[in-house]
């Protein structure tokens, strides 16, 4: 029985990894935008465009890094 949720990847095989990268690159997609942003007095804090490019790199690192490994299991 499996616990967490899976969304398929380009393979046709469920993946964790995907979801959580996916998640992960929507809240920082999120988090970006409303940087800075001040709502009903409260102030969001700030986020360079550099704070996100490295956050989102880490993110995609392990989405690549899956994909690698996948792919050297195949060969072997």
């Amino acid at each position: 029985m499996r616990f967490l949720p899976t969304i398929k990847d380009s393979r046709g095989r469920e993946s964790h990894t995907l979801l959580f990268v996916a998640l992960a690159a929507l809240v920082l997609i999120y988090k970006f935008a409303v940087a800075g942003l001040q709502l009903w007095g409260v102030t969001f804090p700030t986020m360079s465009a550099t704070e996100f490019g490295i956050a989102f790199g880490a993110v995609l690192a392990v989405w690549l890094a899956r994909d690698w490994t996948e792919k050297t299991k195949d060969k072997a």
